[in-house]
């Protein structure tokens, strides 16, 4: 593929549901490589953000590149650099199926007929599962994983593509502290070993912040982005989480979310 840029820009996004803004005024470039977070509290605007971002929802102001494309105009082309995975629960996948065939019905998906499982495609479907460790449950039903071994199984169904940029949407909601630091280490191992760029939206810091993610503050507004060390500031957190509150020394953002202060 031709040369696509280094970065993803939101260049003075505004955008809204129901005539409210849910997103705005918000600048942002995110240069390659990244392993970005997305943090903010319910009803911050991280969705109607990603959304954007991946060309679902069109923007009332200002624009978005995703490594130089527009993903309105330029659909096809932005559509392989980018693999999208919403929320949990949003994508409902045949129970009945098994692993290695949902990661193989994704990839075949994109081809045109007649769909064939080659040798091409059994190869990249067990490179996926090798690359969210899942290979030893290639044969599983859908319906008999656990949450963190579907949520695995979901992402190597959008990897299958080799996209330049995953874009999660929430990955480690519902799952246990352990499942989420076990995932969020497998996405940083991807994003290192498969030179992945990776914006994911989460309410979990602590899974993740041993990897130095780039974070990006969100109430609607970008409040802060840069190196987690520089931006998990008291100062930060209270522009972002407005019903925070403090006790004995520990800022209580909410669930998972607790930042000892400064003295």
């Amino acid at each position: 593929m031709e040369d696509v840029g280094k970065s993803v820009e939101f260049v003075d996004v505004y955008a809204s549901y129901n005539d409210s803004y849910a997103a705005e005024n918000v600048n942002l470039t995110l240069t390659s490589p990244f392993y970005a977070l997305l943090l903010g509290p319910n009803g911050a605007g991280k969705t109607t953000l990603i959304k954007v971002l991946v060309g679902l929802l069109r923007p009332l102001r200002g624009y978005v590149r995703v490594y130089g494309r527009d993903p309105f105009r330029d659909r096809r082309e932005v559509s392989k650099l980018l693999g999208y995975l919403p929320q949990p629960g949003t994508s409902r996948p045949s129970p009945f199926m098994t692993v290695r065939e949902l990661v193989a019905v994704t990839l075949l998906s994109t081809r045109r007929p007649p769909r064939v499982v080659g040798r091409d495609v059994e190869e990249a479907v067990e490179e996926a599962l090798r690359a969210m460790e899942i290979e030893g449950l290639s044969s599983r039903r859908l319906s008999e994983l656990s949450g963190g071994q579907l949520q695995r199984a979901l992402i190597a169904s959008v990897i299958v593509r080799r996209p330049k940029l995953l874009v999660l949407d929430e990955p480690l909601a519902s799952l246990d502290f352990d499942a989420k630091c076990d995932l969020a280490g497998t996405l940083y191992k991807l994003h290192k070993e498969y030179s992945v760029d990776v914006l994911m939206s989460t309410h979990e810091m602590a899974s993740c912040i041993r990897y130095e993610p780039l974070v990006i503050l969100l109430n609607r507004r970008v409040v802060a982005y840069g190196p987690a060390s520089r931006v998990l500031t008291p100062d930060n957190l209270r522009r972002t989480y407005p019903t925070m509150s403090e006790v004995a020394g520990v800022m209580i953002l909410g669930e998972d979310h607790a930042v000892r202060s400064a003295r």
